[in-house]
């Protein structure tokens, strides 16, 4: 099988090489090799995700993809996500076809994760084609998931603060920190840190950081218990 990635060189230009040239590129910070298009009879909706974490815009196809984003963007291992900056093209047998990615990232730790859709074909050859890629290229393969229900709505609450204007200064950190030394409610919380009208967006913050966290099986309301996390005590030590 004839496989070769498509993605933009850091000057911008489309090229495409051999998955084993591909080894080592950022391409999670490459830019996208076009945007999703809207188009008459089109039943998925065209939208993006800013990410908290790298402040980039990604692009998603549909609502779907946009909640995936938004799960990588929590996830305090992901450092950089970017999607449409791959695309995997085969031949095989007078066949042609191509394969691409939902999202490409990087980890804390420098390896390269691979998101892939679930597969569309009986015949698994998508699947083939893109674990080909990722042994040249040097990707992991994960599934694409996606938050459902009470996690994707709870997410979706702390979305909403994860924006850097929410973000609280050493100082206030620290005391808000040890104000949910123990459960109690977010909004209570808050309230007693003595930080004024900023410290509920400086609380929500902090659980879409991880450093205060909950439980996640139930909805996160302004009166949910939220507690300082393992992670926000590791990070002060």
């Amino acid at each position: 099988m004839d496989i070769q990635v498509q993605y933009r060189s850091a000057a911008g230009r489309t090229c495409r090489d051999e998955p084993a040239a591909v080894r080592g590129v950022r391409l999670e910070e490459r830019q996208p090799l076009s945007e999703p298009r809207a188009y008459k009879g089109r039943t998925s909706i065209l939208t993006k995700w800013t990410s908290a974490t790298t402040g980039q815009a990604v692009w998603c196809a549909s609502t779907v993809q946009m909640d995936a984003a938004m799960l990588l963007d929590f996830d305090p291992d992901i450092v950089c996500f970017q999607s449409r900056v791959a695309q995997v093209h085969w031949e095989l047998e007078g066949q042609r076809g191509t394969v691409e990615p939902a999202f490409v990232a990087r980890t804390r730790d420098g390896r390269r994760l691979v998101f892939a859709h679930p597969a569309r074909d009986e015949a698994e050859l998508e699947e083939r084609v893109l674990r080909e890629a990722a042994d040249g290229a040097g990707w992991e393969i994960r599934p694409l998931r996606v938050p459902q229900g009470v996690l994707r709505s709870s997410l979706a609450s702390a979305a909403h603060f994860s924006g850097p204007e929410f973000a609280a200064d050493d100082d206030a950190r620290r005391v808000l920190l040890e104000a949910f030394a123990r459960p109690r409610p977010l909004q209570a919380g808050a309230a007693a840190s003595g930080l004024g009208l900023r410290a509920p967006g400086y609380a929500w913050h902090l659980v879409w950081t991880g450093e205060l966290t909950c439980d996640w099986t139930k909805p996160l309301l302004p009166t949910s218990p939220v507690w300082a996390s393992q992670a926000a005590a590791a990070k002060e030590a």
